[in-house]
């Protein structure tokens, strides 16, 4: 997959950052500022060759709205720069960052009073017009017409099974990384019901066995992930992860995780969610404070899991599966 003359340097695919709702604000902003963490010289320096972006909204109202400038934002970056995928697998050159685009809370594509309706012909339109979508998340934080998020112990909502029907079989993952608990175990039981074709993820989640934090994974939600092909993206908000990275990637091998684990940094402007900022102080540790400390933690982790396993290959791994 990767040029010999690249060997020296580990490439990284990461699966969640907010690059787009940051540029989506408008003004003065630009995919070269620092403060948003991931930004392209940030990406480059930290040898990410592909990027997920999330389509990012909270769920309020004109967030369909937002999630459109988002779409255009991805449509508009620069080429030299930032390449589209047209399918879903990992690219084979590393001069320049690669990108798919996901759904980081259907509200985007449909708020809480539009027709569902609206949702299903959204997400054909996106896969057209920015290539296909590598996940979808039905929820953020709060509830919506889908289901809980996770900060909430609702569940599976009537919008939330019709969505999961209408994904079944499309090559896209459905991500647990903002469900609540409840709403997690009940998208597994209405796959397994239904015999859909779906498989789960959690794109940036760590482990709660180690940081007991709602947004990280509880070990039996990992397992099943685990066990139905998904994936986990490795979190570097600090509030999930803690003092000790390290102890995130011992305990998801402890859980069978050696072929599941990646990288989904989660990486952001914190301006962007004053709210969140002021009961839980900096977002982020200062030795992990952005794109660029890629090689530094995958040093860290070769401790206990092969640099490239991590990086790239289980990700490449689990691209394959959804093909």
């Amino acid at each position: 997959m990767l040029s010999q003359e690249k060997r020296k340097i580990t490439p990284v695919a990461d699966l969640h950052c907010d690059l787009l709702s940051y540029l989506a604000h408008g003004g003065s902003r630009s995919y070269q500022d620092p403060e948003v963490r991931c930004s392209y010289p940030q990406l480059m320096k930290g040898h990410i060759f592909f990027q997920t972006l999330a389509i990012f909204v909270e769920t309020k109202k004109g967030c369909a709205a937002f999630a459109a400038k988002q779409i255009e934002v991805y449509k508009n970056l620069p080429a030299e720069k930032f390449i589209p995928m047209k399918t879903l697998e990992l690219p084979t050159s590393q001069d320049r960052v690669h990108m798919l685009p996901a759904i980081e809370n259907l509200s985007g594509l449909c708020d809480e009073k539009e027709e569902l309706e609206l949702a299903f012909q959204r997400i054909d339109e996106a896969q057209q017009t920015i290539g296909p979508l590598l996940y979808i998340s039905l929820t953020w934080n709060d509830a919506n017409r889908f289901g809980g998020g996770s900060s909430t112990s609702l569940g599976l909502k009537k919008d939330g099974k019709a969505v999961l029907e209408y994904l079944s079989g499309k090559k896209v993952a459905i991500d647990l990384s903002h469900t609540s608990d409840t709403l997690a175990y009940d998208i597994l039981d209405f796959i397994d019901k239904n015999n859909l074709k779906l498989i789960p993820i959690a794109s940036h989640s760590n482990f709660r066995k180690v940081v007991n934090q709602p947004r990280n994974l509880p070990d039996e939600l990992a397992q099943e992930i685990i066990r139905r092909g998904g994936v986990i993206g490795f979190n570097l908000v600090r509030r999930f992860l803690g003092e000790d990275p390290l102890k995130h990637i011992e305990h998801g091998l402890s859980l069978g995780g050696s072929d599941h684990l990646c990288f989904g940094a989660d990486f952001f402007f914190d301006g962007d969610l004053p709210s969140l900022q002021i009961p839980f102080g900096p977002f982020f540790d200062t030795r992990f404070a952005d794109a660029t400390c890629y090689p530094k933690l995958l040093e860290l982790f070769s401790e206990k899991l092969s640099k490239e396993k991590i990086a790239y290959q289980n990700l490449a791994s689990f691209l394959e599966r959804m093909r």
